[in-house]
């Protein structure tokens, strides 16, 4: 969001518990009340089809994407493991280098990596979960 010319001023009275949590959630987001209320406004409360600016959006926080980043992360490191595992058992078969011992070691370390890889992508789908739970403006 680009620096703009603020010249529009608004004052408004809050009660003291709306106004504690508008102090956390700015504490919490790192971010003046100003700007936290900039934000705010951004969010679209009524979808509209026929206007591109009030289209339904998800709105994360900086805490929020880094924990979505870095399961994503973990996810396509075990799934490149376990694709390397299958490779590798492909390469020995193909060149007749293959025993029944030398299998079953990379069949148990498959069966793990894709175990560990089903586990991480049924947890993403639990935060993503979790995030859809904490939406504070619903469209109507």
């Amino acid at each position: 969001m680009g620096k703009t010319n603020k010249v529009r001023t608004l004052s408004f009275r809050l009660a003291e518990n709306d106004y504690q949590k508008l102090v956390e959630r700015c504490r919490k987001a790192e971010l003046s009340k100003s700007m936290y209320l900039r934000y705010l406004i951004r969010i679209p409360i009524v979808c509209d089809e026929a206007t591109e600016e009030s289209a339904p959006c998800v709105v994360l926080d900086k805490r929020s994407i880094r924990d979505i980043s870095r399961e994503l992360t973990r996810w396509g490191y075990h799934y490149n493991q376990a694709v390397h595992a299958m490779n590798s058992i492909n390469y020995y078969i193909a060149h007749g280098k293959s025993d029944s011992r030398l299998l079953d070691e990379k069949a148990e370390c498959i069966e793990v990596e894709l175990a560990t890889v089903n586990r991480n992508a049924e947890r993403i789908v639990y935060e993503i979960a979790k995030l859809q739970d904490k939406m504070i403006v619903e469209a109507r």
